[in-house]
């Protein structure tokens, strides 16, 4: 296993042991979990650590076509607290990722980021409200999740204008791409961007579900986000974190921006 996709000794027992009876179900079968060592920690839930403060959790959920498909979300240890980075699909999702991470012993999750509207990064707001955990989000997120009848996060002021903390979590809106109001997170003491689904995996063939997508600014956007950070480790919404992701989907991109315009 590769010293950037590490799991550190003794997490699996930790966390517990996958059964057969959980084997045939909830495997990815479009994309992948996020990194090799990742441990099972329900049906369809994965968590694994990245860096010595940056956890990644991948859910799967079935989609019609696809099957079950991989949904990346994130941990950053804090200090005396934690932030968690996407919920999951859902409650289910959420419920499953909070337990597995109080049996690790790590501080509390005490808040939330979710990164745009989409049920794959709120789906489970209403599992961490029944603890008191609240959730912050792009004001734009809001406004799109209640429309499309989905849980709402609390919004994170003025992040459309300047970026935002999270405690030491910096939130970035670099613009438009997969959705109007998707967000990334960076965590500088680690030097990991977390891009969510503006940024696609390296085993990803095309952008993807572009039905909210902002397709001709995507290009631009990347170019923002490549401007701000020199990220170490890079976390795509969905699939594997190997290899360049960002010039993957900067590809990906121009590529998808070019045939708008000549289609």
């Amino acid at each position: 296993m590769c010293s950037r996709c590490a799991f550190v000794i003794g997490v699996a027992a930790v966390l517990g042991t996958p059964t057969s009876a959980l084997a045939s179900k909830g495997e990815p079968q479009g994309l992948e979990i996020a990194m090799p060592g990742m441990r099972r920690i329900a049906g369809n839930v994965w968590l694994g650590r990245l860096t010595d403060s940056v956890w990644i959790h991948t859910t799967t959920h079935v989609i019609d076509g696809v099957g079950y498909y991989p949904a990346n979300g994130a941990i950053v240890v804090d200090g005396a607290e934690s932030l968690l980075i996407d919920t999951g699909w859902n409650d289910a999702d959420t419920n499953a990722i909070l337990a597995a991470w109080q049996r690790t012993g790590q501080p509390a999750i005490s808040r939330a980021l979710v990164t745009h509207f989409h049920f794959d990064r709120l789906g489970g707001i209403g599992a961490l409200s029944k603890r008191g955990i609240p959730a912050f989000g792009n004001p734009r997120t809001i406004g799109l999740a209640e429309h499309n009848g989905l849980p709402t996060p609390r919004p994170l002021r003025d992040v459309e204008k300047r970026k935002q903390r999270l405690g030491r979590v910096e939130v970035f809106y670099p613009g438009e791409g997969h959705t109007i109001d998707n967000v990334i997170a960076w965590v500088p003491s680690n030097g990991v961007l977390f891009g969510g689904c503006l940024v696609k995996s390296t085993t990803a063939g095309d952008l993807g579900n572009i039905a909210d997508a902002n397709v001709a600014a995507w290009p631009a956007t990347l170019d923002a986000l490549t401007r701000a950070y020199a990220p170490r480790h890079v976390i795509p919404g969905h699939g594997t974190i190997a290899g360049d992701s960002l010039s993957h989907t900067r590809a990906l991109a121009r590529l998808a921006a070019q045939r708008l315009k000549t289609g």
